[in-house]
């Protein structure tokens, strides 16, 4: 079987570049094609098609035609940036005069042989040959993926700033969201009406009676195990938290005056009829400032991380020199 090493650096690194020249057949890039090229690190139509494999057969499972042509597109295309990002990175750190010590890349494979081959180097080297990867890629590879991450978080992750103000700002803007309306802890016991009048004055009788003995005191999630004909009878009629307004109207308006503790009258509603039990409620409130910040700064900064990124990337497309060919299709 094979090791999830293979798959996560196949998503996340670049294979060596192809130093054959693009073929094209009836109009398409030949497998061993190029796909781009960054100052002279060349990426293969086969290095995208290898990242986007793994999605291919769900994407076919669950489109077709233009759609399908779409998504392939899409999955084409969010691969090979992450692709030409890699590489420009890399022709980044070539231009650096530091570099990667060899026992960081001697520490990484004793951590993935560790942690997910359980120490097994055996294990380790099988599942290279399974997916016919030599030692010194899979250090190139696990090179490339350091090196991404060391300059990803100098030029990116250490400049994010989120303000407190900001963070004030945001919640105010979106203060609309962070309204909870009023709620009822509901029990609920549902009866079908019948389809004759005689069914129908039966089950508004046995309702009543229903009702009688709930205020006699008896139970009322026993009782609606026993006799409700709804879906949470299982529950005892629990419907747990919900929202008035979330209720069909015959229903909402009497869950919002039901003071709690307290049984409804027999509601008839379409072909059913109900009985309600409120057991607690909750009023119309706004989730605090301090509950919602850290949702709010978290929002911020991955949004700052992505603005930062994007900005550092540009930077390096036009710092290196960068040339996408057309797709293979």
């Amino acid at each position: 079987m094979k090791s999830p090493v293979i798959p996560l650096l196949l998503a996340g690194l670049i294979a060596a570049g192809a130093s054959a020249a693009p073929e094209r057949t009836a109009g398409r890039l030949a497998v061993d094609g190029y796909a781009a090229v960054i100052n002279k690190r060349v990426i293969t139509v086969g290095e995208v098609m290898a990242m986007i494999e793994p999605l291919r057969d769900r994407l076919k499972a669950a489109y077709e035609g233009k759609e399908l042509e779409e998504k392939l597109h899409e999955s084409w295309q969010r691969a090979l940036d992450a692709l030409i990002e890699r590489a420009l990175v890399m022709e980044e750190y070539e231009q650096e005069a530091q570099k990667l010590p060899e026992r960081v890349l001697d520490s990484e494979l004793a951590s993935t042989v560790t942690e997910q081959f359980g120490n097994d180097r055996a294990a380790f080297f099988e599942a290279l040959a399974e997916s016919r990867m030599t030692m010194e890629e899979w250090r190139q590879r696990a090179k490339e993926s350091i090196v991404f991450a060391v300059l990803r978080r100098r030029e990116v992750i250490e400049h994010v700033v989120v303000p407190p103000r900001l963070v004030r700002e945001q919640y105010e803007a979106r203060l609309e969201q962070y309204r909870l309306p009023e709620q009822v802890k509901l029990r609920m016991i549902a009866l079908q009406r019948g389809e004759t009048e005689q069914d129908r004055t039966v089950k508004l009788d046995e309702a009543r009676q229903i009702r009688s003995r709930l205020i006699a005191g008896e139970d009322f999630a026993q009782i609606a195990r026993s006799a409700s004909e709804g879906a949470k009878a299982d529950q005892g009629g629990d419907l747990g938290w919900v929202s008035p307004a979330d209720l069909r109207p015959e229903l909402s308006s009497v869950a919002r005056s039901l003071r709690a503790g307290t049984i409804s009258d027999v509601i008839e509603a379409g072909q059913e009829l109900y009985l309600l039990k409120v057991e607690a409620r909750k009023d119309a409130s706004v989730v605090p400032f301090d509950e919602a910040r850290v949702q709010i700064e978290d929002d911020l900064r991955k949004a700052e991380i992505e603005r930062l990124h994007k900005a550092w990337i540009e930077r390096l497309k036009r710092k290196h020199y960068v040339k996408v060919f057309d797709l293979p299709w």
